[in-house]
C-alpha cells in the first residue's frame, strides 16, 4: 500500500485488463455457444471456489509475493499460447492470443516491480526458488477442476458429476496440451527471477524443459 507505483500499474493497466479478458471470453462464448448457461455455471463455480480452502497468506517480503505473481503470469501466458496455437477456431484463437500477450506485459511488470523489491530486501536465491515452487503448487488445479465440474453440470441437466468425469476430460486434452504447450517459454519464464548467469541458464533450461515435459505428459 504504501508503494504508488505499484498501485498504479495494478489499477491503470494490470487489472483492466485481466477483466477485459474474461469479458471477451464470456462474449466469445455466448456468442458461439447460446445454449450454455454461462451465469449457472460461473455462479457453481464461484461457490465452489470461495468455499474452497483459504488463499494461503502472503510471504513476508514483498519480493516473494511478487516471483510468486511472475509464476502465475507465467502460468496463463502459456495458456492462452498453448490455446491460440491449437485452436481450430480462428477467432478464438485470436482471442488467446492477445490474452497471451497482455500476460506477457503484466509478467514484466511483475518482474520489474520484483527486482525492485528483491535488491532492497536483499532477498535470496534460495528464498526465491522455495517461493516460486510453493506458488507452482497453489495455482491451476482447483480452478480447472471447479470451472470443468459447473460446465459438465449445466451441459448435462439431470447427470451427477464424478471424479471420473474429471479424469476424462484431462485424458482427452492431454495429447493436445503435450503437443502445443510452449514448454521452453515456461521454463524460461519461471527460471528468471533466479537471475543465473549465462553458463547455468544453459544447463538449467534444458533439464527443467525435460522435467516440465515428463510432468505435463502425466
Amino acid at each position: 500500500a504504501a508503494d504508488p507505483a505499484v498501485i498504479t500499474w495494478l489499477r491503470e493497466e494490470w487489472q483492466p485488463e485481466e477483466l477485459q479478458h474474461g469479458a471477451a471470453l464470456r462474449r466469445y462464448v455466448e456468442t458461439v455457444w447460446p445454449d450454455f448457461d454461462w451465469v449457472g455455471a460461473y455462479d457453481g463455480f464461484a461457490r465452489d471456489y470461495r468455499s474452497g480452502r483459504p488463499a494461503p497468506a502472503l510471504p513476508a517480503r514483498r519480493a516473494l509475493e511478487l516471483a510468486g505473481r511472475c509464476v502465475v503470469e507465467t502460468g496463463t501466458a502459456t495458456f492462452y499460447r498453448m490455446l491460440a496455437e491449437s485452436s481450430p477456431e480462428p477467432v478464438l484463437a485470436e482471442i488467446a492470443a492477445h490474452i497471451s500477450n497482455d500476460e506477457i506485459r503484466h509478467y514484466k511488470g511483475f518482474y520489474h516491480h520484483f527486482r525492485r523489491y528483491a535488491q532492497s530486501e536483499a532477498t535470496g536465491r534460495t528464498a526465491i526458488l522455495a517461493s516460486l515452487w510453493r506458488k507452482m503448487g497453489d495455482i491451476g488445479a482447483r480452478n480447472t477442476y471447479y470451472a470443468f465440474k459447473h460446465s459438465y453440470l449445466v451441459d448435462n441437466r439431470g447427470r451427477a458429476f464424478h471424479d471420473d468425469d474429471y479424469r476424462a476430460f484431462r485424458g482427452r486434452i492431454s495429447r493436445r496440451v503435450r503437443s502445443h504447450y510452449p514448454h521452453r517459454m515456461a521454463v524460461r519464464m519461471l527460471l528468471k527471477p533466479l537471475g543465473l548467469g549465462k553458463h547455468s541458464h544453459r544447463v538449467v533450461v534444458p533439464l527443467a524443459e525435460f522435467a516440465v515435459r515428463r510432468l505435463i505428459g502425466r
